[in-house]
């Protein structure tokens, strides 16, 4: 049976072709044809096939395809003749490759290039006669896609290195004047072809056209220079150098040059180190594997250097090798490993021609015949590699110039580099960026070390792992370090770790240690960059900017970018988004040892007030931009020559969120280290931020220690302020008595000072739980003096605030009217100060007046104003009570399904920011929904809930309404007893509040009770 590629795709038995179905079923058969004898994995089969647009059932519809093949090729009724067989996830055709057309052909010309290395060029051409009969149209016709194409581009190269061959022949027999059309013709479609651009040259020259000959070499290495960054090799150069001295022709044909006597090894160079199982590499893998077998069989690679970069010990030789092991079927002729010693300790690093001469060697070019200078080294380094696939690892590069000369130019060999530093400015480069190890591979390694069974437990294994940073090199330290201490187990390594100050020291085993690895990296920096390095050790938090660095370092902006991207090239740092940077826990720790060790005590602690410094200044201009009307404590620190630009509140406010977690550790840092001022500052200039992300908790303990600070410093003003901040944080986490307790005093001390500003707000932040709690009347009172006090200084925005909380509290009430007016009002003056977040919360408010005046339409048009503002806008928050307030229209309209799920996303928000009041309110809207769609004991479950949280802040509102709505399903389900004695309770509530719509709520829900039987 015969296979047949090169042309339309056919099967053929003896004389007659078998009929093959559709051009899926084609493709399969290439597909195994191409690697006859070797297993083609399930997944690269369905990837030839469908590329990235696969089938709902992509497996069952290869195994049909293949199963029809494996039919036609059992008819010929042949019991030795080829299978199809199938392993796990792969199939193999299983055949004499020579019964494959392509196999054939490349068989071929391979006997035909050995034959005319030993000189006998008729029997090369009777070879190359055969192999032209087999190439019978373009290669694959009749499919299409990416692989087709690809296996074209490569096997359109192999053609062309058998003319190449078939050339060189006629070039010798003196056929000048017959080559120079069909070479033109090949030199222009291959105008970087070396080999090309040579044979023309010569039959240019053997024809007496000198000048062309000369144009030619002018134009290829006018492309080689331009393109490529590389001057031509030797033997075009010689060439080009004999027709200017006009060298006979017959001295100038290929097979007379030294470079052509140089005897090659008998076997295939291949001296690649044995490697364990690589764990947690796979989509790197996947990269390389697919970069390289696109350059299987292709002259000109399309991806010649794939460059494996990280930080030290993060496993870049462990995957080159990796890949060499599992690839080397796509490297008929060598595989070829060199350590560039770049950090090799007490080796210098290898000079270009130092790594030749150990390149030749390998290749077993013998010493008489390598060449002692760069130039003609790297021309037979080159030559070598011509016409031959090598993979070449050249590992631990120190940079690009070190390895240049190396490349193997217009060859079909490929070259894989590791490197600590992110090489640049080689031709046709790929980087494949290592990062450490995910949390299951770094367990997946430690166990694989470890030689007995200790570390089992993968509970405390990932303890280990993570304290390793999940590094690859750390991770087999330390599982080294257990195995030779057998009286250990996995808990005593961990408290060894767990010492943060120590863990560099503990990472060791008697021949490593990872602190010794990271030096080799660090001696490679020029001063600066040591500097620059050991100050980013001195930051706490997991990431930082460019400006945070500059303050560090105490260099300006422009300066400390170029340091940045020195160190994002040695892998010391790492930028996991544009400008933002971090750096691995053990190089933050090795980077503050430095610190600690080779900077004084008074440097650190410049470079850490700096640091606090730039973070407090920046915070400032932020929380101004984004809360410009709050009353604020003057920032008394060093202007900031260069900070971010925030073009609107918008930017301002991702900035406050992205750097949320540095800032609040700063300011616990400013604590720690006797900086009280410095924290209490924080504290207040991030008011506004720890308010709008419910960051309850962490805002109490900053702005309890902020006031303490006030208080004893004698700043009152200030203390007032910081009394503001703690009452908003009461106030969003249900805590009205403290919050009023807050208020209260910070309006005395506003008062007593005379402070109009401080004490509209005092007032303002004090009606806030007093209305949370039902006080209904004593809210208004305090909410129309905080308007008086706000109108005499004619602050538009303080206005339209105290405006729009008396609509509120009046909505509450049930005067609508006035609630409207209230609310009209407001929105005028917050388009006044554009203020847009508040404006959304009008829309939301405006939503709550039409949904009680029954006006369902205009309140789902309200709300939805309200949130299109505040996605753009606002907060999660904000955006949360807009949904609950959503799912409330939808229950109006009957769509309980869909209020369901948006009272359900609101409540996940409310319970992750601690907002109680909301979350009593979310769980009451979940109640009547499972309530109206009969599910009565999940809707008493919910109601239930949200009583016990409102009853607990003092929210008397969803106290209310989780009353009456348990009174109304307790009479759904047939107990009116216990549905009166909850609406009962809720009137009395409602009626102590004065809040008059819920009153007339329970008093009809009352009335229907009484008029109707029990169910």
């Amino acid at each position: 049976m015969e296979f047949r590629i090169l042309g339309t795709i056919e099967l053929w038995a003896g004389d007659h072709p078998t009929a093959l179905g559709s051009a899926k079923e084609r493709t399969v058969l290439a597909a195994l044809a191409v690697d006859v004898g070797c297993p083609v994995s399930t997944e690269t089969l369905i990837h030839r096939l469908w590329e990235d647009d696969l089938p709902e059932h992509a497996r069952a519809n290869l195994h049909t395809y293949v199963s029809r093949l494996r039919r036609r090729i059992s008819t010929i009724g042949d019991p030795d003749g080829p299978v199809v067989a199938q392993q796990t996830h792969t199939y193999t055709l299983v055949t004499d490759p020579q019964s494959v057309d392509l196999h054939r052909y490349l068989s071929l010309t391979a006997q035909a290039r050995s034959l005319v290395d030993s000189g006998d060029d008729q029997r090369a051409l009777h070879h190359l006669d055969q192999a032209d009969r087999l190439w019978r149209g373009d290669p694959l016709t009749g499919i299409s896609g990416i692989w087709p194409q690809q296996v074209r581009d490569r096997l359109t190269a192999q053609k062309l290195a058998g003319s190449l061959i078939r050339i060189g022949i006629e070039l010798r027999q003196g056929h000048f004047a017959d080559l120079v059309g069909s070479l033109s013709s090949l030199a222009g479609q291959h105008p970087k072809d070396e080999a090309l651009a040579e044979h023309l040259m010569l039959a240019l020259y053997g024809c007496g056209r000198a000048a062309d000959a000369l144009e030619v070499y002018r134009n290829i290495r006018g492309i080689l220079v331009d393109e490529l960054g590389t001057e031509p090799g030797h033997r075009l150069r010689n060439i080009h150098q004999g027709i200017l001295r006009h060298v006979s022709i017959g001295d100038l044909i290929p097979g007379r040059l030294n470079l052509d006597e140089v005897p090659l090894s008998p076997t295939r160079p291949y001296n690649i180190p044995r490697h364990v199982d690589l764990v947690g590499r796979d989509s790197e893998m996947r990269t390389i594997r697919a970069a390289l077998e696109r350059t299987q069989g292709t002259l000109g690679s399309t991806v010649a250097l794939e460059a494996i970069d990280g930080m030290s010990g993060v496993g870049k030789t462990a995957l080159a090798i990796h890949a060499a092991h599992e690839l080397r079927p796509l490297f008929p002729d060598g595989q070829i490993y060199l350590d560039m010693r770049a950090h090799g300790g007490a080796h210098k690093p290898l000079n270009p021609l130092a790594a030749l001469d150990a390149l030749l060697r390998i290749f077993g070019v013998p010493s008489r015949r390598i060449p002692q200078n760069l130039e003609e080294s790297t021309a037979l380094w080159r030559s070598l590699l011509a016409r031959r696939r090598i993979l070449i690892i050249l590992d631990d590069v120190a940079d690009p110039e070190q390895i240049r000369p190396l490349l193997p130019g217009d060859s079909p060999s490929v070259v894989i580099t590791t490197s600590r530093r992110r090489l640049a400015g080689l031709p046709r480069l790929r980087h494949v960026s290592l990062d450490v190890l995910p949390e299951r591979g770094a367990i997946t390694l430690f166990q694989q070390q470890v030689s007995d069974d200790r570390a089992r437990g993968t509970s405390e294994v990932a303890e280990i792992v993570q304290l390793c940073g999940y590094l690859p090199l750390a991770i087999e330290i330390l599982a080294s370090r257990l195995n030779s201490r057998p009286s250990w187990n996995i808990s005593d390594l961990a408290r060894r770790l767990e010492n943060g100050s120590q863990r560099l020291a503990e990472i060791r085993d008697g021949y490593r240690e990872i602190a010794r690895t990271f030096e080799f990296s660090y001696r490679w920096l020029t001063h600066v960059q040591q500097v620059a390095f050991r100050r980013l050790g001195l930051h706490i938090g997991s990431e930082f900017s460019s400006y945070v660095a500059a303050a560090l370092a105490g260099m300006s902006l422009s300066e400390t970018e170029h340091l940045l991207e020195d160190l994002l090239n040695h892998n010391l740092i790492q930028e996991p988004a544009p400008h933002r940077y971090r750096i691995h826990d053990l190089l933050r720790e090795y980077a503050r040892t430095l610190a600690n060790t080779e900077e004084q005590q008074h440097q650190r602690a410049q470079a850490t007030d700096r640091l606090i410094d730039a973070y407090l200044y920046m915070a400032d201009l932020a929380d101004r931009l984004v809360y410009p009307h709050r009353p604020r404590t003057p920032v008394e620190v060093p202007r900031i020559p260069e900070t971010p630009a925030w073009d609107d509140q918008t930017a301002a406010r991702g900035w406050l969120a992205l750097e949320r977690e540095n800032l609040l550790i700063m300011a616990e840092h400013a604590w720690t280290t006797g900086q009280p001022r410095r924290a209490a500052l924080f504290s207040h200039v991030l008011g506004g931020l720890l308010a709008a992300e419910r960051l309850g908790p962490a805002a109490e303990s900053l702005h309890r220690r902020a006031i303490s600070h006030w208080r004893s410093s004698g700043e009152n003003m200030a203390e007032a302020r910081s009394l503001i901040d703690l009452c908003l944080v009461y106030s969003n986490t249900g805590r009205y008595p403290s919050a009023i307790r807050s208020a209260e005093r910070s309006l005395s001390l506003a008062r007593a000072q005379k402070d109009d500003e401080v004490t509209a707000e005092a007032l303002h932040q004090l009606a806030i739980p007093h209305r949370s709690q039902g006080q209904f009347k004593k809210a208004l009172a305090l909410q129309r003096e905080a308007l008086d006090i706000r109108c005499r200084i004619a602050n538009v925005h303080q206005m339209a605030r105290s405006q729009n909380n008396l609509g509120i509290t009046q909505l509450q009430l049930g005067n609508y009217d006035a609630a409207q007016v209230f609310f009209q009002e407001a929105l005028e003056g917050f388009k006044a100060s554009e203020d847009k977040r508040s404006q959304g919360l009008i829309f939301n408010n405006l939503g709550d007046l039409y949904l009680a005046t029954e006006k369902p339409d205009q309140a789902r048009s309200s709300y939805e104003m309200a949130m299109e503002i505040a996605l753009s806008d606002g907060n999660l928050t904000d955006q949360a009570i807009i949904q609950m307030n959503l799912a409330d229209v939808l229950q109006v309209f009957g769509d309980y399904d869909s209020s369901l799920n948006l009272y359900r996303r609101a409540l996940l928000i409310f319970r992750e920011v601690g907002e109680k009041r909301n979350e009593s309110a979310a769980l009451n809207g979940i109640g009547t929904a499972f309530r109206m769609t009969e599910k009565y004991d999940e809707s008493l479950a919910h109601h239930e809930t949200a009583l016990e949280i409102a009853q607990q802040i003092g929210a008397k509102s969803e106290e209310i309404k989780a009353m009456l709505q348990l009174g109304l399903t307790e009479y759904q389900l047939g107990r009116k007893g216990y549905a009166i004695t909850h609406v009962e309770s809720a009137l009395i509530i409602a009626q102590q509040a004065q809040a008059a719509t819920e009153v007339t709520l329970a008093q009809n829900i009352l009335a229907t009770f009484q008029s109707k039987p029990s169910l």
